[in-house]
C-alpha cells in the first residue's frame, strides 16, 4: 500500500471555521432523521452508508472555488482529515477489530486500550461509516448480555476499562449531535453497574476483608486513613478501577448536561463525583516546573515496585524499593482522558471544569519535564520513562504476565504512548510529537524492540499482539489519529480562549 505524506494541521483552523459558514450558508439547518441504533449499522466501509439520512448537499465546484479563495496554497494542497492512509489502516485494523466480541475475558482489557483513540476520531473527524461501526459493535455487545449476563468478563478492571469505552462512545456521539447512535439500554447499563460497584457490591482490599459497602466505603476509608500506620504503603493506593468507576460516572454527569436527563441513580454520580474532587485535592502533589504526581510513595512496598532502584536488568537482581517513588508511566497514560471525562461533567463556567482543566496542564507540564524523552543520535524515536518523576529503574520485575526473571528494564514501557491516550493532553507540542512520530513508520526493529520490552504471556487477539501490532497498522493509525486528535484540541481551546 502506497503512504501518504504525513500531513499537520497547524494552519486548518480557519480553513475549518469557513467551511462550515460556508456549508451552513448553502444548505441551511440539517437534522438526521430518527433511527433505531439496531437497523443498518454493521455495514461494509466500502459501501455507502448514507441512504438512511438526510445529508448536507455536496459544494458545486464554483462553490467549492469561493471557499478555496480564503485558503492558502499550501492548505489547498493538503488531504483533508481524514486522509486515505488513516482510512486504508482503518479498514484493515480497527474495522476488523470491531467485528469481534470485544467485551469478552480475553478482550475486553486490550479493546479499551486500542479503541479509545478510534472511537474519539470517528466522532471528532465526523467518519460517519467509522461512527456507525462503533453503534453496531455496542448494538452486539447489548444483545450478547441480553441473552447471557455473563458474555461481558467478570474481571472488574477489564470490564470497567470496556465500559469506559462505551461510556465515551455515548459523550463523543452526543456532544457532536449523533445522539440518535447511543441506545438508551447502553446509558442504563452502565448507570447499573456504577451504582452496583459504588454502593453494593463487596470491595476487595489487600490483607482485610472486603468493604462491604462498597468501592465507595473502601475510598472512604483510604482517604480517611494514615499511611504511616498500615503494614504496607500501598493498602492505601487509588487503583485503576476506582479511577474508571469515576471516570465512567463523570462521562454519565456529561450525558445528563447534554441531553438534559436525569436518572435514578443521578445521587450516585454526585457521590462518585465529590468523592473525585476530593481525591486530586487531597492526593495531587505539586512539582517543581509546574507539574505534579499522584500519590507518590504509595507503591513504594508494592512488589510491582521492589526493584525500582536498580538501573537495568541483570541475572542476580536484587529488590531495590525507592522511597517515594512515583507511579509508572504505562499506568498514567490515562489520566489526561480520565481528566477529560471530569472536566467534561461540568459547565464551561464551572470551578470545578476549572480545576480539572489545570490539572490537565499541570500533567502535560510533568509530562513533558519528567517523562518524555525526545530522539537521541543513539535512539531516533521518543521514549518514556518507567516513572513519573523521571525515574527510570526496573518495574514489574517476576510479574504473573512477564514470567520469572523477566520484567521492564529502562524505557520499555514507552510502548505505551503508542496507543495515543497521551493525545488527550491537547497541547500543540503532544501534537508535534505524535505527528513527527507517525512519519517514523514503519518502525526500526530496535525501536519494537524497546517498545514492545518483555512481551506478555498473556493471550490476545492477533490484531492487537505484539510485535504483530506494529507491523499490521495498528499501532501506526493510533499515531495519527492522536496527532489529528490533538491538534483539533489545541484549535478548539484555542477558540474558546478567542471567543468574547
Amino acid at each position: 500500500m502506497k503512504k501518504n505524506k504525513p500531513r499537520g494541521i497547524k494552519l486548518r483552523a480557519a480553513p475549518i471555521v469557513l467551511s462550515f459558514v460556508i456549508l451552513g450558508l448553502l444548505v441551511g439547518a440539517v437534522s438526521y432523521q430518527s433511527m433505531p441504533v439496531a437497523l443498518d449499522l454493521d455495514v461494509d466501509e466500502s459501501k455507502d452508508t448514507s441512504a438512511d439520512m438526510v445529508v448536507p448537499a455536496v459544494p458545486s465546484e464554483s462553490e467549492s472555488e469561493s471557499v478555496a479563495v480564503a485558503v492558502d496554497d499550501k492548505n489547498n494542497e493538503e488531504e483533508p482529515l481524514p486522509g486515505q492512509l488513516e482510512r486504508d489502516l482503518w479498514a484493515q485494523t480497527v474495522h476488523r477489530y470491531l467485528q469481534e466480541d470485544l467485551w469478552n475475558d480475553q478482550n475486553a482489557y486490550d479493546a479499551g486500550h486500542y479503541l479509545m483513540v478510534p472511537v474519539h476520531a470517528a466522532f471528532e473527524l465526523d467518519e460517519d461509516a467509522w461512527q456507525r461501526a462503533f453503534a453496531a459493535h455496542f448494538a452486539r455487545f447489548l444483545h450478547a448480555i441480553d441473552l447471557q449476563k455473563e458474555a461481558l468478563t467478570a474481571g472488574r478492571l477489564a470490564r470497567l476499562q470496556y465500559l469506559y469505552l462505551a461510556s465515551r462512545f455515548a459523550v463523543a456521539a452526543e456532544k457532536t449531535g449523533k445522539g440518535y447512535l447511543v441506545s438508551p439500554d447502553l446509558v442504563y447499563f452502565l448507570y447499573d453497574e456504577i451504582h452496583r460497584l459504588w454502593a453494593v457490591e463487596p470491595a476487595w482490599q489487600w490483607a482485610r476483608d472486603p468493604f462491604e459497602g462498597g468501592i465507595r466505603e473502601r475510598l472512604t476509608w483510604k482517604l480517611e486513613t494514615d499511611g504511616t500506620k498500615l503494614a504496607r504503603s500501598y493498602y492505601r493506593a487509588i487503583i485503576d478501577e476506582e479511577l474508571f468507576l469515576i471516570a465512567i460516572a463523570a462521562d454519565l454527569r456529561a450525558y445528563e448536561r447534554l441531553t438534559k436527563s436525569e436518572h435514578r441513580y443521578s445521587a450516585t454520580i454526585d457521590e462518585v463525583l465529590n468523592t473525585a474532587r476530593t481525591i486530586l485535592l487531597q492526593e495531587v502533589v505539586p512539582q517543581t516546573g509546574g507539574g505534579w504526581l499522584f500519590q507518590p510513595g504509595v507503591w513504594t512496598d508494592h512488589p510491582d515496585y521492589a526493584y525500582a532502584g536498580n538501573a537495568d536488568k541483570y541475572p542476580e537482581i536484587k529488590p531495590a524499593p525507592v522511597v517515594g517513588i512515583a507511579q509508572d508511566s504505562s499506568h498514567s497514560h490515562r489520566f489526561p482522558l480520565w481528566l477529560t471525562s471530569l472536566s467534561d461533567a461540568y459547565d464551561d463556567d464551572s470551578l470545578e471544569k476549572e480545576f480539572y482543566v489545570s490539572l490537565k496542564q499541570g500533567l502535560e507540564r510533568q509530562f513533558f519535564n519528567k517523562v518524555l524523552v525526545m530522539p537521541t543520535p543513539d535512539f531516533p524515536a521518543v521514549r518514556l520513562t518507567n516513572f513519573m518523576d523521571g525515574s527510570n529503574g526496573v518495574y514489574r520485575w517476576g510479574y504473573q504476565t512477564q514470567g520469572e526473571g523477566a520484567g521492564y528494564g529502562p524505557y520499555e514501557l514507552s510502548g505505551t504512548f503508542i496507543l495515543g491516550w497521551w493525545s488527550f493532553l491537547g497541547s500543540q507540542r503532544i501534537a508535534d510529537v505524535y505527528r513527527e512520530l507517525s512519519a517514523q513508520f514503519p518502525l526500526p526493529e530496535k525501536v519494537i524492540d524497546v517498545y514492545v520490552g518483555p512481551n506478555t504471556l498473556r493471550e490476545r487477539h492477533e490484531l492487537v499482539s505484539n510485535p504483530e501490532s506494529y507491523h499490521n497498522g495498528f499501532r501506526e493509525l493510533l499515531v495519527i489519529l492522536a496527532a489529528d486528535l490533538a491538534e483539533l484540541e489545541k484549535i478548539r481551546m484555542s477558540t474558546e480562549r478567542e471567543a468574547p
